[in-house]
C-alpha cells in the first residue's frame, strides 16, 4: 500500500510538471459543412468552423451555452482544474508562451467574480438568518466599544478609532461581498514590493512586472475558486484556510523558491506594507486634525 502511494505521488508530480497539450492535428480529409471547403486539420481554413461539427445534440447545446458566456472556445475547465492542482506550473506555462491551452487570466477573473456574486446572493447552502442577526448584533456592540472611550470619568468619542473601525468594516464588507475583487486588490497591493523579491526568481530569472501581474491574477482566481467551493459545500472556514495555503503553493511553484525563502520574502513584503500603512494612517490623521483645527479657528 505504501509503495502504491509513492508511485501515485510520483506520477502526480510528473503530471504537475507536464504542460497541457492541445489536441493533435487531424490528418483526415474533411469537407466544411458551411462553405464546402476541402481541408485537412481540425478547423476550416476559410471560415474557421470545427471539423467535428455534426448533428445537433445536448452536448452541442451545452457548448453553445458556454460560448455565449465566452467559455466554450478556450480551456476554461482545464484552467480551473490546473489552478486547483498545479497552479504555479500553469502560470509558468502561460507566461512562457503556452497560452492557447488555457483560459485568459483577466477573463477568468471576471467569470469567477460573477460566480462569486451569484453564490453570495443566494446559492450558498449555509445561509443562516439567526447567525447573520447575531453577527450584526456583535458588530453594533463593537461599534460602541471602539467609538466610545472613557476619559476623566466622561464618555467621549474617539474620531481616530471611528475612522479605523469603519475602514476595517469596509475591508470586511468587500471581502464578504466579492471575495474575487478583494483577493485581486490584496494581491495588487502586495505586487510591487513582492516583485522586488520575485523579479530574479529561479524559475524565471528575468520576470517582467507585467508577467508578475498576470501571475497574481491567476493566483487570485485560484483563491476565489477554492473559497467558493467551500461556501457552496458549507465548509467555508476550512476551504478558506486551504485557499490561503494554495496561494503559498502557487507562488512556490511559479517562482521555484524554497519554502523558507518564500516565507521570508512574504514576511518582508507584509512588513513593508505594514510600515507604509502606518505612515499613511499617521499622515491621514495629521491632515484631518489640521483641517479640523482650521475649521475651528475659522468658526471662532
Amino acid at each position: 500500500m505504501k509503495h502504491k502511494f509513492k508511485v501515485w505521488l510520483r506520477a502526480y508530480r510528473i503530471w504537475q510538471h507536464t504542460p497541457h497539450k492541445v489536441a493533435p492535428n487531424d490528418e483526415q480529409q474533411h469537407v466544411c459543412k458551411s462553405c464546402d471547403t476541402e481541408f485537412c486539420g481540425n478547423y476550416c481554413p476559410r471560415c474557421g468552423q470545427s471539423a467535428r461539427v455534426g448533428r445537433f445534440s445536448f452536448k452541442t447545446a451545452f457548448q453553445l451555452f458556454l460560448n455565449n458566456w465566452g467559455l466554450g472556445n478556450r480551456g476554461f475547465f482545464v484552467t480551473v482544474r490546473d489552478l486547483m492542482f498545479r497552479p504555479g506550473f500553469l502560470i509558468r506555462d502561460y507566461v512562457s508562451g503556452r497560452q492557447s491551452s488555457y483560459f485568459p487570466p483577466f477573463q477568468l477573473f471576471f467569470v469567477v467574480a460573477a460566480l462569486s456574486l451569484l453564490i453570495d446572493e443566494g446559492v450558498k447552502l449555509n445561509v443562516d438568518k439567526q447567525q447573520q442577526e447575531a453577527q450584526t448584533e456583535v458588530a453594533e456592540k463593537s461599534d460602541k466599544d471602539w467609538i466610545t472611550v472613557t476619559k476623566d470619568g466622561k464618555e467621549v468619542h474617539s474620531k481616530t478609532a471611528y475612522y479605523i473601525l469603519h475602514t476595517l468594516k469596509v475591508v470586511e464588507a468587500l471581502e464578504n461581498y466579492n471575495p474575487a475583487l478583494f483577493s485581486l486588490m490584496l494581491l495588487m497591493l502586495v505586487s510591487l514590493p513582492l516583485y522586488i523579491f520575485f523579479r530574479r526568481c529561479p524559475a524565471i530569472p528575468d520576470l517582467r512586472l507585467s508577467e508578475h501581474m498576470v501571475a497574481l491574477v491567476f493566483i487570485s482566481s485560484s483563491y476565489t475558486i477554492i473559497r467558493l467551493i467551500g461556501d457552496v459545500l458549507t465548509f467555508g472556514g476550512t476551504f478558506r484556510l486551504i485557499a490561503v495555503v494554495m496561494v503559498f503553493v502557487a507562488m512556490r511553484q511559479f517562482t521555484g523558491y524554497s519554502r523558507r525563502r518564500l516565507f521570508l520574502y512574504l514576511f518582508l513584503t507584509f512588513l513593508i506594507l505594514l510600515i507604509l500603512f502606518v505612515v499613511i494612517v499617521a499622515l491621514a490623521i495629521l491632515i484631518i486634525a489640521m483641517w479640523q483645527n482650521e475649521l475651528n479657528d475659522f468658526a471662532a
